[in-house]
């Protein structure tokens, strides 16, 4: 099994399992040195996701490492150049690492077992979760998975809204059917934006995946409802085998979804996919728990008033914590029970 170099301007990064510095580069092969990254799962924009194994364990155990690469290859040494921005940069990964370990304790979500800020990069190591994503099962799926599948995430996005995260990359590629029938997880929290009070007034990053986005995401305008916009054309596109970019009708300016069903599904489902997958956010569910109800019930809630808003957080938010140490090589326990 080779060993994968993390330096991401690496020419040549598949090395010999044994080797412990890149033949190539000379980077160091073993993350924190415990962690051997053996083979990209997936790649995007703003870094890398990895299988690993940590050997820092015997037996040695699976695990994945989420790389996000350097803000523009800069060098670790800017921050002891007093550089306030990638300060920010690296006191915001702190934070959204310790969010990132709370959300690890519902067991639809993989825990975060540790953040380290290295030379290559930030990373998260996470738990391994076995299993298919939904991106790589045989379509369509029928109208019993389909429910089965929002009475599993619909209540673990009650859980993560309910600590004031919003995912912003929702998608079958980001949902893991496990082989043993325990329920799908919801995996890749790399994308996810802790939503304050001055976060809503503001404009932030425009992030997600073509087709999935929320229109108001698409305008850094992410909000709780935005998952259930994503959630709703996972959905769609697994109803119909369909990518959302084949169901949406520029002329009709709607989504088009229901005559390309192998076989039709019944109305209550259709009702509630429709108004999960509304493009105006007013007209859209704003809470998980809605879209629960209206399953549970079979019926439609009443929608919401031109006056309502999407739901917004507590302002009595936890005072975030001192960010760590400025090391070349800095780690987290993130003391939560997980081990180090």
């Amino acid at each position: 099994m080779d060993t994968l170099c993390l330096n991401p301007d690496c020419a040549q990064p598949i090395n010999p399992a044994a080797a412990l510095r890149c033949q190539a580069c000379g980077a160091p092969l073993r993350l924190n040195q415990r962690y051997r990254c053996t083979a990209v799962l997936g790649q995007g924009g703003f870094g890398r996701t990895y299988r690993a194994v940590d050997e820092g364990v015997q037996p040695p155990e699976i695990c994945v490492v989420k790389q996000l690469w350097p803000r523009q290859s800069w060098p670790r040494q800017s921050h002891a150049l007093g550089d306030r921005s990638t300060d920010a940069h690296h006191e915001r990964f702190w934070l959204e690492a310790e969010q990132l370990a709370t959300l690890g304790h519902h067991p639809q979500i993989p825990r975060l077992l540790e953040a380290l800020d290295t030379d290559q990069g930030q990373c998260l190591v996470q738990e391994y979760i076995p299993g298919s994503s939904l991106d790589q099962l045989k379509l369509p799926l029928g109208e019993a998975q389909i429910r089965r599948l929002l009475s599993d995430l619909l209540p673990v996005l009650q859980f993560v809204h309910g600590h004031q995260v919003i995912h912003r990359d929702i998608k079958p590629a980001n949902i893991i059917a496990p082989p043993d029938g325990r329920p799908f997880m919801l995996v890749d929290f790399g994308a996810a934006k802790t939503l304050t009070a001055d976060a809503l007034a503001k404009t932030g990053t425009v992030i997600g995946s073509a087709g999935y986005a929320a229109p108001e995401q698409t305008l850094g305008k992410a909000v709780f409802a935005s998952d259930l916009f994503s959630l709703g054309l996972t959905c769609l596109h697994l109803l119909t085998g369909l990518h959302p970019f084949d169901l949406y009708s520029i002329s009709a300016d709607a989504w088009v979804w229901q005559p390309l069903l192998p076989q039709p599904i019944s109305p209550d489902l259709a009702r509630v996919l429709d108004r999960m997958v509304n493009r105006r956010l007013k007209e859209r569910y704003s809470r998980a728990q809605d879209v629960i109800a209206d399953l549970r019930w079979g019926r439609l809630s009443r929608p919401p008033t031109p006056d309502s808003r999407p739901p917004t957080p507590d302002s009595r938010l936890p005072t975030p914590p001192s960010p760590p140490g400025k090391n070349a090589t800095a780690s987290i326990s993130l003391a939560l029970g997980f081990r180090l």
